[in-house]
């Protein structure tokens, strides 16, 4: 969706500075959706962490964010998630009067990190974008160093479930921008003879393929449209207002900040409907109250969406579920092999100090080539520590648990042995 961008997710530190207990580290979601708030909640809290605004001192020893257009949610790590999630919904209050947070721990927030990777908490279901941004948020927590024992683990098996349940889901593969033109022209009733797109992305891209039967005005800051939309005929950003009285159907999905789009540009009594398809919302939201038009932002969609049923959607949701507890039984062992954790943590100090050698060497490196390398360089490390990592939670008469830790300690860290 327009604002959620699948590249970079910006770091939001929460200092980790509590001292920590001795109860055992547990998984906790606390968060807030299209389900339980509007997009005007989830802007002002996205404005927040965006200027730099974030909890602090919560008793927590991981933490990520994952933020989309119709999620913002704190995948934590705690010994007292209790504390943690109060802590995080105090902030909020303070901060914004309110805090319409759902609060997961434990199994619970295990397995609803799986569906939302799975695009089965989505507002579209098989959503084909939370994939990238779940992959996204756990790569940056790991690469601020907010990401390690647990929740390294735990983002790549989201990621890696969420990508074997997605053929269950091909029957439910609608995407916002297709349901967002069905819906706008059944508010229209007829088909529009001029339609304007602002915004070259994705969503404009999907709506023009749709309408191509349409005059396709497309409005871009750039000073041309890019091939995909060369049938189009271009509009400047100037030139907005003039198009805008002429069109019936009107779709925004923009990065830019401000509102493309604001009362005072609408004059007449013409019907026709506009769709705001931006995080932040790029329409002004008065604009509804004018008469002849109707206004659909990314809340009006999830509130048509929400009676929709996807074939496929039970049979993904328990494999999600049976993956989902394969990782909590994992965790479980890990929890009482103590010399696991250790051994990720030594192999991820090896993987940065020998990644950062070679990046050092290879100055004309582009950021994307320097990323691969990264990446291949933790795809390496988790590929070699799988078996270490599953011969150490196994335990039998001949060689019980004690004794496989004596071999890892032995094999992995002489220092200890």
């Amino acid at each position: 969706m327009a604002g959620a961008r699948k590249s970079e997710v910006r770091p939001y530190p929460l200092p980790l500075t509590r001292p920590t207990s001795t109860l055992l580290p547990t998984p906790l979601v606390v968060g807030t959706s299209h389900k339980n708030s509007s997009i005007g909640y989830r802007e002002k809290l996205a404005a927040l962490l965006e200027n730099g605004v974030t909890p602090k001192d919560l008793p927590v020893r991981e933490w990520a964010i994952l933020k989309t257009c119709n999620r913002i949610e704190f995948v934590l790590v705690s010994e007292d998630p209790m504390a943690a999630a109060n802590e995080v919904c105090e902030w909020a209050k303070s901060n914004l009067g309110e805090a319409p947070f759902y609060v997961f721990e434990g199994s619970r927030a295990i397995s609803h990190l799986f569906r939302v990777a799975a695009g089965l908490d989505s507002m579209m279901v098989n959503d084909g974008q939370i994939l990238d941004q779940v992959r996204a948020a756990g790569r940056q927590a790991r690469r601020t160093g907010s990401s390690r024992a647990v929740l390294s683990p735990l983002f790549d098996s989201a990621v890696n479930a969420g990508t074997r349940v997605r053929p269950a889901l091909s029957g439910a593969s609608t995407s916002v921008a297709e349901f967002a033109v069905e819906q706008a022209l059944k508010e229209l009733e007829h088909a529009p003879h001029d339609v304007l797109l602002i915004g070259t992305g994705k969503m404009s891209r999907i709506v023009a393929t749709l309408l191509e039967d349409s005059k396709i005005h497309v409005a871009s800051r750039r000073s041309g449209l890019p091939k995909a939309l060369t049938k189009a005929h271009f509009v400047s950003w100037a030139a907005i207002p003039e198009v805008l009285r002429k069109s019936q159907l009107i779709v925004s999905a923009t990065n830019h900040p401000g509102f493309s789009i604001k009362a005072r540009d609408l004059s007449g009594r013409t019907s026709r409907v506009l769709v705001d398809l931006g995080f932040p919302r790029n329409i002004e939201p008065s604009v509804r109250n004018l008469p002849g038009v109707r206004l659909l932002d990314l809340d009006d969609l999830a509130n048509m969406a929400r009676t929709r049923r996807h074939p496929g959607t039970a049979r993904a949701e328990k494999a999600i579920q049976s993956e989902a507890s394969k990782f909590e039984k994992w965790l479980r062992a890990s929890k009482l092999s103590p010399e696991v954790p250790q051994l990720f943590r030594w192999a991820e100090q090896v993987r940065t100090e020998e990644t950062e050698a070679v990046l050092r060497s290879l100055t004309a490196l582009s950021s994307r080539e320097k990323r691969l390398i990264e990446a291949m360089g933790r795809r390496i490390t988790s590929k070699i520590l799988a078996r270490p990592a599953a011969f150490a939670k196994e335990s039998s008469p001949e060689l019980p648990q004690e004794e496989r830790m004596h071999v890892l300690r032995a094999v992995f860290m002489e220092e200890s042995a």
